[in-house]
């Protein structure tokens, strides 16, 4: 009995299984509506994925105390395992990030390539070796000709369709990136990065996961093992400490999709935070939603009260943390209509141009007192911090601000 491999195994299990239970048994958010909240449908996704990878654990555990060859599992059911683990996670990954359940016919088209080798698998056993399924049957069935044909049609599959699922990963997060961009600015949009660090942290995890499928050594296995668990466990924080975050931003989501955005029942949502997205709830539904619709009077209104609100004296959009909802109030415009107007008419999202008002006012203060450091105009400007401010104003300028001092 190899004890190191088996030390690795049982800690893996444990790590999966209590992670696992704890968001499983986690009581579930619900909405305003009666719905199971989209944060609580993430959760449910890991802790599913979770124990299905402290399943597969188990099985290596049995194998190793009972002397059976254990990585003949890597073959075709580890492989298996973890394709269905990486599709619950797909469906984890769209609720975080959209905060919607996935098209049924994706799901259905993501299951059933497998599902039907698997099946075949299962069959091609049965009539040699019967209902046992015992570890040395299956280790002998797997070295015959028909399992090693539907191990490379699971190969040609899995390949296929995870390379699928990885660009379409990529496309929800960029898509995840321009809804926070019309939605928010400073701090909330920083700190939704995390929810892309528990989405990179799983996509890592996958890739370990299956790199570990190739390894014949023991020792190179238990090692990655380790590795994999300390992921697991990372991600499970980070995903832990996305919860407040992740309700500051979730209003971006409605507002992008076209749908009511729904105050969820959380000891976070304050009864001010449920009046004012009741009160933005009902001015999507009485205002139009479109700019491009409207005559050209009408879009010089809308001018005139944008204008008037950069114009303020408190200059509101200096603050650390802001999002279009509160803006919109502020100017009495709908979310979605003053978004549109950004996009179609300022060229820039929301954050952009928030970016630009913040560059504008800091290119005055620059100039207006040489004195004062640059980290206190970083602070003054509602930047998060002095590299925050350098990056934007770069961006928009072409030169940082310490050299556009200097040269102007």
């Amino acid at each position: 009995m190899d004890l190191t491999t088996l030390i690795a195994y049982v800690f893996n299990c444990a790590v999966c299984t209590t992670i696992g239970t704890i968001f499983l048994l986690t009581p579930i958010q619900k909405d305003v509506q009666g719905k199971v909240d989209s944060f609580s449908k993430t959760r449910l996704c890991l802790a599913a994925s979770a124990l299905i990878e402290a399943l597969t654990s188990l099985l290596y555990i049995s194998r190793i105390i009972n002397g059976v060859p254990h990585l003949s599992l890597d073959h075709f059911t580890s492989p298996l395992f973890i394709y269905f683990a990486i599709c619950i996670d797909m469906t984890a990954i769209i609720y975080l990030l959209h905060g919607k359940q996935p098209k049924l016919r994706t799901s259905i088209l993501y299951v059933t390539p497998v599902l039907l080798v698997w099946l075949t698998h299962i069959i091609l056993f049965i009539p040699d070796y019967g209902l046992t399924f015992s570890a040395k049957a299956y280790n002998e069935f797997i070295t015959t000709k028909p399992a090693i044909y539907t191990c490379y049609a699971l190969y040609a599959v899995f390949v296929v369709e995870t390379a699928y699922i990885l660009k379409s990963v990529g496309k929800q997060t960029i898509r995840f990136r321009q809804h926070i961009d019309n939605y928010c600015s400073g701090k909330s949009r920083s700190q939704s990065h995390w929810l892309i660090a528990v989405v990179i942290s799983i996509v890592i995890y996958y890739i370990i996961s299956i790199i570990d499928l190739f390894t014949s050594d023991p020792m190179w296995d238990s090692s990655i093992l380790w590795i994999l668990s300390l992921v697991i466990i990372v991600n499970s924080i980070a995903f832990i400490m996305c919860r407040n975050i992740y309700w500051e931003i979730r209003p971006a989501f409605a507002d992008n999709d076209n749908t009511p955005t729904t105050a969820a029942t959380t000891d976070n949502a304050t009864d001010a935070d449920k009046a004012q997205r009741s009160s933005d709830e009902s001015k999507q539904k009485q205002e139009p939603e479109t700019v491009t619709s409207k005559p050209s009077a009408e879009i010089s209104s809308i001018d005139t009260i944008v204008t008037a609100w950069t114009q303020r004296e408190d200059k509101p959009y200096l603050k650390e943390s802001i999002t279009i909802m509160q803006v919109a109030e502020q100017m009495g415009l709908n979310s979605r209509l003053l978004s549109n107007y950004l996009n179609s008419v300022k060229g820039r999202n929301f954050n952009a141009w928030v970016n630009y008002l913040k560059v504008e006012e800091t290119k005055l203060l620059l100039l207006a007192d040489r004195s004062v450091s640059l980290s206190d105009i970083a602070y003054k400007m509602g930047f998060t911090d002095l590299a925050s401010m350098s990056k934007i104003f770069k961006s928009i300028e072409g030169m940082p601000p310490s050299v556009y001092r200097q040269t102007h």
